[in-house]
């Protein structure tokens, strides 16, 4: 090569270096993070100790597991007509979601150690409850024959569900996140009598007959988490 031309070569590239912008973002890490569901402890119709876990799988997608235990409800007698009997509950709910974040790779100014920003994903979860509505009196029917008096009603009830959420996700200083959702689904949900069902107008007011209604129903997601950052 002649001297010329390599002098004219090296002063290209060191031009051509000094034009171009030095990156000094933080590029995004990936943690588990455990979440916990406010709302949720405070249902009126099912309180609820609500729990998740989510995964990131890889730089733009997570898996999120969420468990709860069903603990109660707002108030004592429901007017189910239980006598001294209170109606009690108990139960546990399961969901699994797919996370697929829109801007989860892109780099940040500040460190991230888990996927941050709007999300979309698909959910599908399991609902299960024990309901004791104690001794229901009904000597007082036309015609009781077909009620069993002087033995405590039960019913469990088992809900499927499936949908899609959309959410945000940010990072609040170097453990903390807030995540916040909403989105639309479809459930089945079943009603099990034991011994068998009582006339209608006496489980009117039952909790599951407003919220877990039998049959097929569509439901709307909402909600939000606090979470910590494993790491």
């Amino acid at each position: 090569m002649y001297p010329s031309l390599r002098v004219v070569f090296v002063a290209v590239w060191l031009g051509s270096l000094g034009a171009q912008e030095v990156d000094t973002r933080v590029p995004q890490l990936r943690r588990p993070v455990i979440k916990f569901f406010p709302l949720a402890a405070v249902d009126p119709f099912q309180y609820t100790l609500h729990l998740g876990l989510e995964t990131p799988i890889n730089r733009e997608s997570s898996v999120q597991v969420e468990g709860g235990w069903v603990y109660g409800h707002l108030g004592e007698d429901l007017g189910t007509n239980t006598g001294d009997n209170d109606f009690t509950q108990s139960g546990f709910k399961v969901r699994v979601a797919l996370r697929n974040y829109f801007s989860s790779n892109r780099a940040s100014d500040r460190p991230l150690y888990t996927l941050t920003g709007g999300y979309i994903s698909l959910v599908a979860g399991y609902q299960h409850y024990n309901q004791n509505f104690g001794y229901i009196d009904t000597t007082g029917m036309y015609n009781p024959s077909p009620i069993v008096v002087g033995v405590p009603y039960e019913r469990r009830i088992q809900a499927f569900m499936g949908g899609f959420m959309l959410g945000y996700q940010q990072q609040m200083g170097s453990r903390l996140t807030f995540d916040i959702y909403t989105g639309f689904g479809i459930r089945y949900s079943t009603h099990d009598w034991r011994p068998l069902a009582p006339p209608y107008q006496y489980r009117l007011a039952a909790v599951g007959d407003f919220v877990l209604r039998r049959g097929s129903r569509p439901i709307p997601f909402m909600g939000f988490s606090l979470g910590w950052i494993l790491r």
